[in-house]
């Protein structure tokens, strides 16, 4: 994916794992609700890696990393979702008010090191399922 699509490409964030909190998502008539998990390579690795960047329509709105997810609210409408690591992938897709939208961010290592991301939607068992398995991302922009 062409990166001048992408204005936050050079953002960082910090990330700390919120090991008491566990929140559901919640739906909200006048939003789309998302939920984005990240689950890890090996069990060991929760919490480490590189950040992994949801954008949507050019604006962050999840930050995770390997073991973590998040929850996000945006309006309804069309969206080009991306996710972001050393790489760019994703897809567009038409959010409606009210539903809520399941996703994985799955972390590949590509050649030479590289840590890639592969953003999928998937059915709510198998993201709720590695969700309950994950610590909630509490991210917070830097720059």
């Amino acid at each position: 994916m062409d990166k001048s699509r992408i204005p936050d490409w050079k953002s960082k964030y910090s990330i700390k794992l919120d090991r008491t909190a566990h929140p559901l998502p919640e739906v909200k008539s006048d939003k789309a609700t998302i939920i984005v998990v990240c689950p890890p390579l090996i069990a060991r690795e929760t919490g480490y890696g590189s950040e992994v960047k949801l954008h949507a329509n050019g604006k962050v709105i999840a930050v995770n990393e390997m073991g973590t997810y998040s929850i996000a609210y945006v309006d309804p409408g069309k969206y080009l979702l991306i996710s972001q690591a050393e790489n760019a992938n994703g897809f567009e897709i038409d959010l409606e008010a009210g539903k809520t939208y399941y996703f994985i961010q799955e972390m590949v290592i590509g050649v030479f090191g590289r840590i890639l991301a592969m953003l999928s939607r998937n059915s709510p068992e198998v993201v709720m399922y590695l969700a309950d398995g994950a610590y909630l991302s509490d991210w917070k922009r830097l720059n």
